[in-house]
């Protein structure tokens, strides 16, 4: 895997919180929580998104009988979206396309 050297400059409370976890052993280092940090921050957003997406295309039934999706509902559907749009980009990886 390729990687990308970023600099970053976090405010000193944050990067404490960060080296806080790093000292209880949940992360090998701060690079590991800041990588978790990222991909975390990534997934929550592709999950936003599928769920504005889906709002927005549940609307396009207008004028036929149709239930209401609950919030676990919405939530479960994006989660399941996020997930095999994960394992497509593992595939096209590998494929190196």
């Amino acid at each position: 895997m390729k990687t990308k050297l970023v600099n970053v400059r976090f405010p000193l409370e944050l990067y404490v919180s960060g080296m806080d976890a790093v000292a209880e052993g949940s992360y090998a280092n701060f690079q590991e929580f800041i990588k978790d940090a990222v991909r975390h921050s990534v997934q929550e957003s592709k999950r936003d998104q599928a769920l504005f997406n889906l709002c927005k295309n549940f609307g396009s039934t207008k004028g036929k009988t149709k239930k209401q999706f609950t919030k676990e509902i919405k939530e479960q559907i994006a989660e399941d979206f996020a997930k095999r749009i994960g394992r497509q980009k593992e595939l096209f990886k590998r494929a190196n396309l």
